[in-house]
């Protein structure tokens, strides 16, 4: 093709047509400059679609994180769910004594244990791929998305400081941590779904114990504790609430950019 120009323009060249040969000129120049721009136009055009397609790849990763995020969240909300109920229902036995059973207080007590939650967690705006996501509204999200686990981190910090210092270290002191780790075990079945059957490692409930369901319901102490703990969770539940509200509006917005 190159020949075939040069050969016009020698054949211009040769018959003196001056005139001819620089519109000719011209000509090719502008057909050059309409080549390159095609050349430029199609490799933007396959950039575009290999972005396309990354940006694709990263929605359906972050549905994927997002629903898993969702999932465990919810779990974390119901297992608080069930220390709240066995809160209120020690509180109630303080308040009737006579309808309260030793093993009964105590499978409740050993049932108050700190859970948190550990999302999955995208590296998109760390490392600089957040820039493909091309919805303006979901990068922003995103960006906030750490934040709003930290915040509530904090509050389940709140009872896990809180556990350990004054809940764990109490009931400790007044003896009766073996048979709270036993009757932990005896129900462990129920929360542990994957596991069908699960062996106590503690070889039965203490026998120097002398705590008696009497001196438990009228200890002071030990009631103020679980009511704090049923105030603690019940805040970190609240804030739960809140981050799953933004969990199902991230899913949302997610979805509105995902291309079937």
């Amino acid at each position: 093709m190159i020949k075939f120009f040069r050969k016009i323009r020698q054949n211009l060249l040769a018959k003196g047509k001056a005139v001819q040969y620089l519109k000719y000129a011209v000509g090719e120049i502008i057909l050059v400059v309409i080549g390159i721009l095609i050349a430029l136009q199609i490799n933007n055009w396959n950039e575009q679609r290999k972005d396309n397609a990354k940006e694709q790849a990263i929605l359906k990763r972050l549905k994927k994180e997002f629903i898993a995020n969702k999932e465990q969240l919810l779990e974390k909300i119901e297992s608080r769910n069930d220390i709240n109920k066995k809160c209120v229902r020690l509180l109630t036995l303080y308040n009737e004594p006579e309808k309260a059973e030793l093993d009964s207080i105590i499978l409740y007590f050993g049932s108050i244990i700190p859970t948190t939650f550990d999302p999955i967690q995208n590296d998109l705006v760390r490392s600089g791929n957040i820039e493909i996501v091309k919805s303006e509204e979901l990068k922003q999200l995103l960006i906030n998305w750490s934040t709003d686990v930290v915040q509530l981190r904090e509050v389940e910090q709140m009872f896990l400081r809180y556990w350990e210092t004054q809940f764990s270290n109490y009931t400790n002191e007044i003896g009766i941590q073996r048979d709270f780790g036993y009757s932990f075990w005896q129900k462990a079945t129920s929360s542990m779904l994957e596991v069908t059957e699960i062996r106590n490692p503690i070889p039965g409930k203490s026998t120097i114990a002398e705590v008696s369901k009497e001196a438990l319901l009228s200890d002071a102490r030990l009631e103020g504790i679980i009511t704090w703990s049923l105030n603690l969770n019940s805040f970190t539940n609240q804030e739960s609430q809140t981050l799953l509200k933004r969990i199902d509006y991230i899913l949302e917005v997610i979805t509105a950019e995902i291309k079937e």
